[in-house]
């Protein structure tokens, strides 16, 4: 069962799939939006990383390269 909040993350993430990676690292610096909507564009930015920033690693080390590699 979906809780309400994996519900609109899922959303979130739906939502941002067009959007470019300079909109998102926007979106995740910038404090004024929702956390679960910076947490849904950090997942794209994620996803949509190059594989020498990323390096084939786990998805939570290869968040913390992607935000070392884009700065936020």
């Amino acid at each position: 069962m979906l809780t309400r909040r994996l519900t609109r993350l899922i959303t979130f993430v739906h939502g941002l799939s067009r959007q470019q990676p300079e909109a998102l690292q926007d979106i995740v610096r910038e404090k004024r939006y929702p956390p679960l909507l910076r947490e849904a564009a950090l997942r794209w930015l994620v996803h949509s990383a190059p594989l020498s920033v990323t390096q084939g690693a786990p998805f939570a080390q290869r968040r913390r390269y992607v935000r070392r590699f884009y700065g936020v």
